[in-house]
């Protein structure tokens, strides 16, 4: 006969090791964890820092630790304002509050932006405060509404965009460095910005239009003024070193006629009578050399009659 007890006991006892690893291996399945290629872990200790894991497949210890998983290669981003277009502006009245910015010259203007970061410190993005992404919007919009408040209108819509979302940038990261939160600001946009809806904004975009009419023609005059300019300037330039060349030349020859003055005068001045015999020779044959048609008259001869010309 079978001992029913005992083959109870025996079957008892299995079914006790089955169970407890069965609760042994769901404890340890739900302690596994895996940490994508883009993320970092921050596992806490009885609620101390005592690792960071990197991407892969891990295990934590049950009830003593905790892990975070951070996304820390990812750029993320945090938007502000109403999706703003012409048509909203002017119809709808439901613009958000958050972006309504009032500018340096006290106009209101409404602006889309956007602020785009990235996690270098997991565990102080984590656990430095107690929202980070509030904290974050909080510093961004602060940052925002002084470089806004430091331009005006215009500026900002057609020429100062870059200049205050750099300003932004800068402003944000040297606030989160203070405050230690782990993260880095990659990049600040301004996606629009518009002024107020109804007649204001109608009388904006006139000016607007005029701005750049304007920046047309200041455009159009420089580009003329490019090509014209250097030509004029080239040709100036060659007449001033023609005269330069000319002018050197003319010295040079009053220097060189200088000298043979000064010879002539010291020889006139130690035999004057020889001199002026030779300064005569000279000129005589100066003027009657290569000349085929010379007569030499007598400065006594009168009723001289021109025999040549008599046929």
């Amino acid at each position: 006969m079978f001992d029913i007890k005992k083959i109870f006991n025996k079957t008892y006892e299995y079914l006790i090791i089955i169970i407890t690893l069965i609760l042994i291996s769901i404890i340890v399945i739900a302690n596994i964890f895996i940490v994508g290629p883009s993320e970092e872990a921050i596992v806490l200790r009885l609620g101390k820092l005592n690792r960071t894991l990197d991407s892969g497949i891990h295990v934590k210890i049950p009830l003593i630790e905790e892990k975070f998983i951070v996304p820390v290669k990812i750029v993320q981003e945090i938007k502000f304002g109403f999706l703003i277009s012409p048509s909203d502006i002017r119809e709808n009245d439901n613009v958000n509050d958050e972006s309504m910015i009032i500018t340096g010259d006290l106009n209101i203007i409404n602006i889309e932006w956007l602020v785009q970061y990235k996690i270098r410190d997991p565990y102080s993005f984590k656990f430095k405060v107690e929202d980070p992404e509030t904290t974050i919007k909080d510093i961004a919009k602060s940052s925002m509404n002084r470089l806004i408040g430091d331009n005006t209108i215009f500026e900002i819509i057609n020429d100062n965009r870059v200049g205050v979302t750099e300003g932004v940038k800068s402003s944000m990261n040297e606030i989160i460095d203070n405050y230690n939160l782990g993260i880095d600001v990659v990049q600040v946009q301004i996606r629009n910005a518009l002024p107020p809806k109804g007649k204001v904004y109608e009388a904006f975009e006139d000016v607007n239009i005029a701005i750049q009419d304007k920046n047309k023609y200041i455009n159009e005059g420089k580009k003329e003024f490019n090509q014209i300019v250097p030509k004029i300037k080239g040709e100036a330039l060659k007449v001033i070193e023609e005269a330069r060349g000319y002018k050197e030349s003319r010295i040079n020859n009053a220097l060189a006629d200088t000298e043979i003055f000064n010879a002539i005068l010291d020889a006139y001045l130690k035999n004057p009578d020889i001199t002026k015999e030779r300064l005569y020779n000279e000129t005589m044959k100066e003027i009657l050399e290569n000349k085929d048609n010379i007569e030499l008259i007598d400065k006594n001869f009168k009723n001289f009659l021109p025999f040549k010309e008599v046929k």
